[in-house]
Formats: C-alpha cells, sequence, structure tokens
C-alpha cells in the first residue's frame, strides 16, 4: 500500500497536526506500507521527526499515484481535496470543526462530540471515524505509566505559538511543588533556567517526553493533541486555549473529564484565574477522575478502517 499525508506545521501553527499525522504514519509503516510524509513549515523538524519531505500548499501537487492519501490542514483548499480525492483509491480527510464540504472520502474527527456537534448530516459518499475511539497516541506512551509524584507539567504546544512559557512559570513560581516545561526555543531554555524547582526539556525526544510526563501529577496545556496524550496517562489537565478552535474544543474537553477546566488567554483577568485554577487542582488532583475512553488503540482503529476499504 502507497500511503501519502500532507500537513502543515511551524511558528504559529504548532505541531499537533504534524504530530498526529506522524503517528498515523508510524503504524502504517509498521503494517509494511510504503508512506511519504509531506510538510508545509518554516521551522525544521528534522530533530525531531525522520524522513519528512518539504513542500507548500501554494504549489501542491501530487508526484506519484497513491493508494491512501491524508490530508490534515486548516489551509488546503477544497481544489487540493478535490484533486487528492479524483487521484486515490481511498482519501482521508483529518477535520476538527466540519471545515469543508469535503468531497468523495474518509473523514476523520478526534471531539468528543463530533457526531453531535458536527456530523448530524453525513454525505453517503462519505466514511466517519469520529470520537475518542480514533485519538492517535504515540506508541511511547502506550507503555508509560508511572507512580506519580508531585509535579506540575507545562507543554504549550510544539511551538508554544504565543510565547506564554515564561509568564506562566513566573505566575505559578510561588506555589511549593516542583515544575517541569517543555520548550523548542533555545532563547525560552535560557530565560526560564533562572527558576528554581524547575526542569527545562529542550527539544526532547518522545521517550524523554513521555517519561516526565507520565510521572507528573497535573499539567497545564494548551487544548491540542497534547491533552488526549495527558489523558490517556489519566493526568488532571488545566488547558489553555490560544484561539477559538481551542476553545470550542476545551468546552467538550472539560464535559467530557479529559480536561479538568481551561482558561482562555482573551480574557484580561487570565493570569489570575489560572494561578487560581493551579492552586485548586494542586489541593485536589487525586479527586478529579480523568476520562478513561483513550485506550491507545486509535491509530490501530484507523488503519484498520482504511485497510478494509482499499481492500
Amino acid at each position: 500500500m502507497k500511503v501519502a499525508f500532507f500537513t502543515e506545521a511551524g511558528l504559529k501553527r504548532g505541531m499537533g497536526h504534524l504530530i498526529r499525522c506522524y503517528t498515523i504514519a508510524q503504524k502504517f509503516k509498521d503494517n509494511f506500507c510504503e508512506v511519504d510524509l509531506f510538510l508545509d513549515s518554516d521551522i525544521d523538524f528534522s530533530y525531531k521527526f525522520n524522513d519528512l519531505k518539504s513542500f507548500t500548499w501554494d504549489n501542491f501537487q501530487l508526484q506519484k499515484k497513491y493508494d491512501v492519501i491524508f490530508i490534515d490542514s486548516y489551509e488546503a483548499t477544497l481544489d487540493i481535496y478535490q484533486e487528492a480525492s479524483n487521484n486515490s483509491k481511498v482519501t482521508v480527510f483529518l477535520d476538527d470543526e466540519n471545515r469543508l464540504n469535503y468531497p468523495r472520502g474518509v473523514i476523520i474527527n478526534f471531539a468528543p462530540d463530533a457526531n453531535e456537534e458536527f456530523f448530524q448530516s453525513k454525505q453517503k459518499e462519505n466514511s466517519y471515524l469520529l470520537g475518542l475511539d480514533y485519538i492517535p497516541i504515540r506508541k511511547e506512551f502506550i507503555v508509560s505509566f508511572k507512580e506519580k509524584k508531585e509535579n506540575i507539567f507545562i507543554i504549550l504546544g510544539g511551538t508554544d505559538t504565543e510565547g506564554l512559557s515564561f509568564d506562566i512559570i513566573e505566575l505559578i513560581q510561588d506555589i511549593n511543588i516542583s515544575k517541569t516545561i517543555v520548550t523548542n526555543s533555545a532563547k525560552t531554555k535560557e530565560e526560564l533556567e533562572k527558576f528554581e524547582n524547575l526542569k527545562v526539556l529542550y527539544k526532547p525526544k518522545d521517550n524523554e517526553l513521555v517519561e516526565n510526563m507520565a510521572k507528573s501529577s497535573i499539567a497545564i496545556s494548551t487544548a491540542s493533541m497534547t491533552l488526549y496524550e495527558l489523558a490517556y496517562l489519566q493526568i488532571p489537565t488545566i488547558t489553555i486555549s490560544v484561539n477559538q478552535n481551542q476553545a470550542n474544543g476545551a468546552k467538550q474537553s472539560i464535559k467530557h473529564n479529559i480536561a479538568k477546566s481551561n482558561i482562555s488567554i482573551d480574557d484580561t483577568n487570565w493570569k489570575n484565574k489560572l494561578h487560581q485554577e493551579v492552586m485548586k487542582c494542586v489541593q485536589t488532583q487525586n479527586t478529579f477522575k480523568v476520562n478513561n475512553q483513550i485506550d491507545g488503540l486509535g491509530t490501530q482503529r484507523i488503519f484498520d478502517s482504511i485497510s478494509r476499504l482499499i481492500q
């Protein structure tokens, strides 16, 4: 099976789409498929991801025939989706908010309420993989349950698009608990290293990331793919939404006990609210039960579903 993934990431676009495409791509590779992963980005991610191929949406062109094409994008035009659909046996669209009237293909939406929120009326020519059963969890996480220690784990997406790392650590520095933060910026790393009782993970490999995340007792995260990984590890999480799409997703996450609470940076009082929520979470961390529906089998279900359509 020849499979292609087309997605985007970068300084202002984060890493969520890349991470979930890479995770699904690895499952296809593990099942002896020939996989190409194409990335439109203004950042070199080769330090973390292997075999990425550069492209841009503005110059999208299929160079060869594929059995399956995945597209995960906020930017690709309908013409691009249509071209992919016309030139593959199965086309798969990773979606967050029913962004387009998609052409023939498979639509994947991981939102807990995807059926109710976005896809009440389904098109007959399309197939749908909806909800938490299809969350792609990186395989490094699957065997990473650890004994929890008193620690706050902070991860603000792959690129911290709003530059919040320093402000958040400064804000919660008075809370007497150890902290771990992830950053991919050398400048931010240097700024953060002045704080006491703080471990800075700079461009961590997945095994280092998971090792530190899995043994933390609570977390602060953007309302992105990382939130689902934290939920898989059963870590109570305060989400920070940095755009409207994340704010909408956070509401569903709280409703389904995937996140404990959400703070929007559009709120002028967000810093005080975040401090209060962290204090509350530290005090009640053992009483909040994280939804355990995310079982780590999402990529297998995606692979099985696509394979059946090819046969």
